[in-house]
């Protein structure tokens, strides 16, 4: 870690700290907003395919989200959902190999990634984007995501049951307690700030923490879904994943990898060929 990003976090645990002092409700607001604000930022380098993309538009909340699309007459649709300080454009590897098998493909950059507008994301904001794609584009045939995205994907579908559509979840962020309990540890705050910050998503959203979690919602869903984890992932920890492939539920296919991690992994050319046969 370089020294400016050591500068940086000491002095997001020193604010966090002394405002704590005043009021763990409002440090809680703070954490919150530092656990939903993207400040990785990958380089915006165009990809070749993107060039070829047709640039849209929706409007979510009020912010502006960018889009992109190809083969938009295409009978069949796939949807390309990346996930937290991420972007559409490092799934690039997909398009191409979806386009020859005759599918329209989708990709978005999320609020405050990419292009998109807005500088923090939440997981009801993810949905709502998911929401809005298919009251203007229709239902989707299947979706490949990412970390944060599979999540979305899955609180998604929870509400509007499309079985038939196949759900790709490489890396998929398992549990929020976990991601919480992860960046809580992270930046060394306390337990009471922590449970705070729980009773804030609670007020704020009108469910607890744990019901973000994929685990609860698999039992719930149809699809066809294809899980990709990785052993060594720091992020989405595989224990999380364990419970669900022990209650061995049918409708899912689960492939484990070794020594891809968490962002590696979707950018596997094995994983990249896995999710095309797949779907």
């Amino acid at each position: 870690m370089k020294n400016n990003q050591k500068l940086f976090i000491f002095l997001i645990k020193l604010k966090i700290y002394i405002i704590s002092l005043i009021s763990i409700h409002w440090a809680a607001m703070v954490a919150i907003k530092i656990f939903t604000t993207p400040y990785r930022k990958p380089k915006p380098f165009e990809p070749e395919i993107f060039k070829k993309a047709e640039r849209f538009n929706i409007m979510v909340d009020g912010f502006k989200i960018q889009g992109y699309r190809w083969q938009k007459e295409a009978k069949k649709k796939i949807l390309i959902v990346h996930g937290f300080e991420s972007r559409a454009y490092n799934f690039d590897r997909y398009v191409a190999p979806l386009l020859k098998k005759g599918y329209g493909v989708f990709a978005m950059d999320a609020k405050a990634h990419g292009f998109s507008e807005g500088k923090t994301i939440t997981l009801p904001e993810y949905k709502a984007m998911l929401c809005e794609l298919e009251k203007q584009f229709g239902a989707f045939d299947g979706y490949i995501s990412h970390s944060f995205g599979g999540i979305a994907i899955c609180l998604f579908e929870e509400m509007h049951n499309h079985p038939n559509a196949k759900l790709v979840l490489i890396a998929p962020a398992t549990e929020t307690i976990t991601a919480i309990k992860l960046f809580c540890a992270f930046l060394k705050l306390k337990d009471k700030l922590r449970l705070a910050i729980h009773d804030y998503i609670f007020k704020k959203s009108g469910f607890r923490v744990e019901d973000f979690s994929i685990k609860r919602i698999t039992p719930l869903l149809s699809n066809s879904i294809l899980w990709i984890h990785d052993e060594d992932d720091d992020i989405t920890p595989l224990a999380d994943v364990t419970p669900i492939i022990e209650s061995t539920q049918k409708n899912i296919q689960f492939v484990i990898t070794r020594g891809l991690g968490h962002r590696r992994i979707y950018k596997d050319s094995k994983v990249v060929q896995q999710v095309i046969d797949f779907l």
